[in-house]
């Protein structure tokens, strides 16, 4: 199981919450910012680029 940092552009994200509904494991809502934030950091690839691959907003990374 490789392990990748993600990091969230948090100006760019409407709070479409696909990415808390993907994996409430590394991401949560922040209701008072009406954005996504990360709990977890690494966290599984697979899933990262999951996450990654559903953003309507393109404001999440996988750093490499």
């Amino acid at each position: 199981m490789n392990m990748v940092e993600v990091a969230l552009n948090g100006p760019c994200c409407s709070g479409c919450l696909a990415c808390v509904e993907l994996a409430p494991e590394i991401f949560a809502y922040d209701e008072d910012a009406h954005v996504a934030v990360i709990l977890q950091n690494p966290c599984e690839e697979d899933l990262a680029r999951k996450v990654v691959s559903y953003c309507p907003d393109d404001c999440i990374e996988i750093i490499e």
